[in-house]
């Protein structure tokens, strides 16, 4: 070796070094194995048969439960005002544009209400169907790379779990957005393993994460490029998509989600800043409303997929031993479930504004993770796959019996059907329906009503005036100091007569009092 050669061996950076071998570490250490399946194909189908069934009953039962307040009613009634008023490119909300989130929910919210009419079991169809399809592209995810006793594992941990089971099926974007991203990985996942990249696989993934966009905007993309790219650098056996065929890759998301922007964008000017810049760029960095510490998600996914969160030890072991040479290895596609895990809730804990229901594209990878931990366990005599079924089988039972008797009675807490809903035909004429001191999306939804007035806090004397100014109106107001608020400035000429005085709304007529005759 000459000197110049090695001055410059020399002068090398050690990180580039480092990171180098992380592929190497990756793949001849920490996931060195290929798949092997033992499962007999009668198993399998019993499986299968098992798991629609589980997840068909989860996803669908109860579905007639009152919406809740303030998520599920607002993306059903936008739906159903943009059916009534024929907008369905601009999302309307009480005569207003509503750009907080992309239209694929209200559209496909819009077609459940043309075919079954507008009842809340209608709006649930949508996500509870996400839900359901979810599970089922989990499982295929998981039989295609790693198997059909680690897949059926883990997607029942997944349809089992019981923020799923809950969060999955409300009137939220969120298992929309879940779908896509499962069905991105899954498609890209194929598309890379082998060695040579499979062109329609790729494309496929693009077409989802694009239906993913116009799900939820450009989460989906964060949520579906960095662990693929995580993947292809960090296994030596995966494909590699070159800087060609990414760009194939964002073109088609654009086409997928583009023109609904464009078209928006040129009707309204200010529609870009709003939407990327305010509820996107500013919402994530900036706690502008719902802001949770860091470690908010932690406990969240811990509590809410027990009892399978209880093999996470027992996963960490499997992943820091070393297996014996009769041992099931740990593959590659395993990586990719953790990285996609692990990605997602990084991703969702930097975020400056959180929900409890973000969480949900974490859980189909970390589920088919654990899926995989429970198949070798059983393989190796550490788990009787009977406890597992067992498990599985009382989870499933108190799951049920929650929807079937504690789902009605907390969605009914915290909706307002069963104060408005009552007063539908009273107040079908033209009768003023009135809210004080804010808006919920219920009232207008089950009274079907588009003229819903608002009037806030600081907006009570205006209240009062309009009452004066009519003869009888609907008010429904916040049962706290609010009401007490209403009721002692209410004019003497003027009496509430209550219908209703249930947590969270008050709900009576306001009407001229009647003249005492002596």
């Amino acid at each position: 070796m000459n000197g110049s050669a090695l001055l410059r061996e020399e002068t090398l950076p050690r990180r580039p070094r480092l990171l180098g071998r992380l592929p190497l570490w990756w793949s001849g250490v920490l996931f060195p194995g290929t798949t092997e399946s033992t499962a007999t194909s009668r198993a399998v189908l019993l499986g299968e048969v098992l798991l629609v069934l589980a997840a068909g009953l989860l996803c669908f039962w109860r579905l007639d439960c009152p919406l809740q307040e303030p998520e599920e009613t607002l993306y059903a009634e936008v739906s159903r005002q943009m059916l009534v008023e024929d907008s369905f490119v601009v999302p309307l909300r009480h005569g207003r544009e509503f750009y907080d989130k992309p239209p694929l929910l209200y559209w496909l919210v819009i077609g459940s209400y043309e075919l079954f009419g507008v009842h809340d079991w209608a709006a649930r169809l949508v996500p509870a169907g996400a839900a359901f399809l979810c599970v089922l592209a989990t499982y295929l995810w998981g039989k295609a790379t790693v198997g059909p006793r680690a897949a059926l594992a883990g997607a029942l941990m997944l349809c089992l779990a019981p923020r799923y089971a809950q969060m999955a099926r409300m009137v939220t974007m969120n298992a929309l957005l879940t779908l896509w991203v499962v069905a991105a990985l899954a498609a890209a996942h194929q598309a890379l393993r082998g060695g040579v990249l499979r062109r329609r696989w790729w494309l496929l993934s693009a077409l989802a994460c694009g239906l993913g966009f116009l799900s939820k905007g450009p989460v989906a993309v964060a949520l579906v490029a960095v662990p693929v790219m995580l993947y292809q650098l960090l296994d030596r056996r995966a494909a590699r998509a070159g800087l060609g065929w990414w760009v194939a890759y964002g073109a088609v998301v654009l086409l997928v989600a583009l023109p609904w922007f464009v078209a928006l964008a040129v009707r309204d000017p200010g529609f870009v800043h709003y939407f990327v810049w305010v509820h996107h760029v500013r919402r994530y960095v900036d706690p502008i409303d719902h802001p949770q510490p860091f470690w908010y998600y932690g406990p969240q996914l811990l509590l809410g997929m027990m009892p399978w969160t209880l093999l996470l030890p027992g996963l960490v072991k499997h992943l820091a031993g070393r297996a014996a040479p009769e041992a099931p290895q740990r593959g590659g596609d395993l990586g990719l479930f953790l990285l996609a895990a692990s990605w997602a809730l990084a991703f969702f804990s930097a975020a400056g504004c959180k929900r409890p229901s973000y969480i949900l594209p974490v859980m189909p990878p970390l589920a088919l993770a654990l899926g995989c931990y429970v198949d070798a366990a059983c393989r190796l005599g550490r788990l009787r796959p009977a406890y597992w079924a067992g498990a599985a089988v009382a989870t499933f039972v108190l799951l049920l019996a929650a929807a079937e008797f504690l789902l009605p009675w907390y969605a009914d807490r915290y909706s307002v059907r069963a104060r408005v809903e009552p007063h539908a035909a009273a107040c079908a004429d033209g009768v003023p329906v009135l809210c004080y001191p804010h808006l919920w999306d219920g009232v207008s939804f089950y009274l079907q009503r588009n003229d819903v007035q608002v009037f806030r806090a600081e907006e009570l004397a205006d209240l009062l005036s309009a009452l004066e100014r009519q003869r009888r109106a609907l008010v429904v107001i916040k049962e706290d100091a609010s009401l007490e608020r209403f009721l002692a400035a209410l004019p003497p000429a003027l009496e509430f007569v209550a219908c209703s005085r249930q947590h969270p709304v008050a709900v009576g007529w306001v009407r001229p009092r009647a003249r005492r005759t002596d």
